[in-house]
């Protein structure tokens, strides 16, 4: 019987059997906890080990305000699309249930609230392009 498997934990063929002391001060001791945190590593063996071997860590940086304006973006050409539908169907009740004077002017009162919300909308195209500029120089 030579290979009688008594249970428990399969051998690994190249155990980590060699143990390495490493002594910090205060100070890069906390300038190694912050390299953790920014390449989101909980185990500081196994980051000090990739940072000695040159092995590659990801650093991610996220931006709150960036996850709040795409989220506020989002609900408001929801919000816009919505008054596209509303519109489609008030002009579709002014041309049949008034007459044609009291049409027109509610049609007018209509195009004015269309072209506020048009400047609206510039002034949003406006915004997203600064934070997108913003965002990108960020980046870099």
């Amino acid at each position: 019987m030579e290979n009688s498997f008594k249970g428990g934990r399969p051998p690994l063929i190249d155990r980590c059997d060699h143990l390495v002391k490493v002594r910090f001060n205060s100070s890069e001791l906390d300038q190694l906890i912050t390299m953790m945190e920014r390449a989101n590593e909980t185990v500081k063996s196994t980051f000090i080990k990739q940072v000695i071997f040159g092995k590659p860590f990801k650093v991610l940086v996220t931006d709150k305000s960036l996850a709040v304006y795409c989220a506020k973006l989002s609900e408001f050409f929801t919000q816009f699309r919505t008054l596209g539908v509303n519109y489609n169907l008030i002009v579709k009740e002014l041309r049949s249930e008034f007459n044609e004077k009291k049409a027109m002017q509610y049609l007018y009162k209509l195009e004015k609230a269309t072209i506020e919300m048009a400047q609206i909308l510039a002034e949003v195209k406006a915004l997203t392009i600064r934070f997108d500029e913003a965002w990108s120089q960020k980046s870099l």
